[in-house]
């Protein structure tokens, strides 16, 4: 199969299953947000701070040293396989042991059992991480849809039974452990490779060289993404908390998603053509052009239609999240842009471009952070995420055209057929809602994504139109 068939195969059957699992996931929250209470969520999101911040050393860039890796797979693949439990166990210690700390610090007792229970999910899944990575090397998308999307209902059969039954935040820890578990059970029967005794200490430091820089970069990224949620927890509390995290779970419904897809397959296929750089250009090039048709009318929609569907979809308990969802519709933008580009640095050998503007990111969001949340509560905390992620975005296009050789109009003028249509649409829709303010907000959400999905689409096939007969010719090429 040609690398053109595999990088069309490779998108269709990610973007099955990412949509899939977003349905599903979508459907779940909904629901747990109609049975659990705010406070309950932001419970969940200070325990999931410390979660997500092992979680990005349990890899340790290894699953991305296995696929840039090209000789010596067999030798490579049983040395990760021993390398992964070790340290999640050590991972399980250290986050068991700092849970009562964390508990304190957010003055919230119910968080250090939280803790402790989902560090198990280190161990659990440090299991699954080789073939996981292996499918992604080989290209293999098809075969994950089982084990992210048949965990995924279990996970939501087993929240909603027990928040059904008052079990309140513990239905979603439990949950996530179910998960987690299932995704081991329902990996290891898709890869052929089984594991073998064969420790290399030469081979383990070389994928733990490679890895140290990705996890270097994790790092910042995951300090990027708990600044927030951790001087909503510390200052204004877990309501406020479950508040903006529902706001920024709904300004990455599609936006983020869309360039999550490419992240998936364009990794495995820069390191394919990272020595061509003409190939190299033209993958990047059409990696934004396609995400941005999707992900900038995604935003602008998400940001008018914000209340009708936080009323409709979540109930107006949850109406005090729909301003800072506003302004985190277009942070979840410049974060889709943003995934277009971290995989050309790491097939192009430079993950330390990455690192470094990552790191600026992480210092604008902190000076902006306490002011902005202090004064204007999570809408501020939100405008102190969006307007520094903004100047990333320009600062990443001019670094990414030192990579491919083209200057930064060049790589945006994608962009503009995108903005130019949702500028249209989001009139369009403005028009409609100012005349049907009497009606339900159901028939106003209803009609006004319908409406604003013809004008955008008919937007693009009077301008352009020749991307449809090039999404056609991807899709129908051998």
């Amino acid at each position: 199969m040609s690398l053109v068939r595999k990088t069309t195969h490779g998108l269709f059957w990610v973007s099955f299953s990412t949509a899939l699992l977003k349905i599903i996931n979508f459907i779940i929250t909904v629901i747990l947000a109609r049975l659990l209470e705010p406070e309950h969520f932001g419970l969940i999101a200070v325990g999931l701070i410390v979660i997500n911040f092992f979680d990005l050393f349990r890899d340790m860039g290894i699953g991305a040293a296995l696929i840039y890796k090209k000789d010596d797979m067999d030798k490579a693949t049983n040395t990760a396989f021993f390398l992964f439990p070790v340290a999640a166990a050590i991972f399980y210690i250290v986050s068991y042991l700092s849970s009562p700390f964390i508990s304190d610090f957010f003055n919230e007792p119910q968080v250090e059992s939280i803790i402790k229970v989902l560090s198990l999910t280190f161990v659990i899944w440090s299991f699954a991480s080789v073939p996981s990575a292996l499918l992604d090397k080989n290209l293999e998308f098809k075969k994950k849809i089982i084990p992210q999307t048949l965990p995924k209902i279990g996970y939501g059969i087993i929240a909603i039974s027990l928040a059904l039954n008052g079990f309140g935040v513990w239905s979603i820890v439990i949950g996530y452990i179910v998960l987690q578990t299932l995704m081991v059970l329902t990996t290891w029967p898709l890869v052929g490779w089984r594991p073998s005794y064969q420790f290399d200490r030469k081979t383990a430091y070389e994928l733990v060289d490679y890895g140290k820089q990705i996890v270097g970069a994790n790092v910042i990224v995951f300090f990027i993404s708990i600044i927030d949620v951790t001087f909503i927890g510390r200052i204004l509390g877990v309501d406020d908390l479950g508040f903006y995290s529902i706001a920024m779970g709904i300004a990455g419904l599609l936006s983020t998603q869309v360039s999550g897809i490419m992240k998936s397959v364009m990794f495995p296929i820069y390191s394919t053509i990272q020595n061509d750089k003409k190939n190299l250009k033209k993958a990047y090039i059409n990696t934004i052009k396609y995400v941005s048709i999707i992900s900038i009318p995604a935003s602008f929609g998400l940001y008018i239609l914000a209340s009708d569907f936080v009323k409709v979809l979540y109930s107006s308990k949850w109406l005090p999240a729909v301003a800072a969802l506003q302004v985190l519709c277009f942070y979840g933008l410049n974060r889709s842009l943003l995934g277009t580009t971290e995989n050309l640095y790491l097939a192009a050998g430079k993950p330390g471009v990455r690192t470094k503007l990552n790191l600026l990111q992480l210092v604008l969001m902190g000076a902006l952070m306490y002011p902005l949340t202090m004064r204007y509560g999570i809408v501020g905390t939100s405008i102190a995420a969006m307007v520094p992620s903004l100047l990333i975005v320009f600062l990443t296009f001019r670094e990414a055209g030192k990579i491919i050789d083209e200057s930064f109009m060049y790589i945006a003028r994608p962009l503009l057929p995108a903005i130019a249509g949702s500028f249209i649409m989001m009139f369009a829709i403005w028009g409609w809602q100012d005349i049907s303010a009497a009606f339900s907000p159901i028939l106003r959400l209803a009609v006004s994504v319908v409406l604003g999905a013809a004008v955008y689409v008919g937007y693009l096939w009077w301008a352009r139109r020749e991307l449809f007969y090039e999404i056609r010719e991807l899709i129908g090429r051998k």
